[in-house]
C-alpha cells in the first residue's frame, strides 16, 4: 500500500533551500561505536560515510566536531564545513 503526504504537510515540513545542493555538504555527524563519523553530500548527489583519515570525494577528512568538518583537498588545502542551520 502506497501512502502519500499531503501538500500541506509536506510544505511545512521542507525547508527551502537549507543545504547548497551543488557543492560538498555536510548533512549530519554522529558519534559512532568507532569513533565519530559524519556524512557528506557531493555535488553530483553521493552520500558517504566517513571518519577521520579517510578519502572521499577528493578530500582527506583530517577532523569531525559536534557541528563541524575539517578537510583538506589534493593541494593540502584545509576547508571546514559546518552544519546548515550552526
Amino acid at each position: 500500500m502506497s501512502e502519500q503526504t499531503p501538500a500541506n504537510v509536506a510544505a511545512k515540513a521542507t525547508i527551502a533551500d537549507a543545504i547548497a545542493l551543488r557543492e560538498l555538504t555536510l548533512l549530519g555527524v554522529m558519534q559512532a561505536h568507532d569513533g565519530p563519523a559524519a556524512l557528506l553530500r557531493s555535488a553530483r548527489g553521493r552520500v558517504a560515510r566517513v571518519q577521520t583519515g579517510q578519502q572521499v570525494f577528493g578530500y582527506t577528512i583530517a577532523a569531525i566536531g559536534d557541528a563541524q568538518v575539517q578537510l583538506t583537498d589534493r593541494r593540502g588545502t584545509a576547508h571546514a564545513l559546518t552544519l546548515a542551520g550552526s
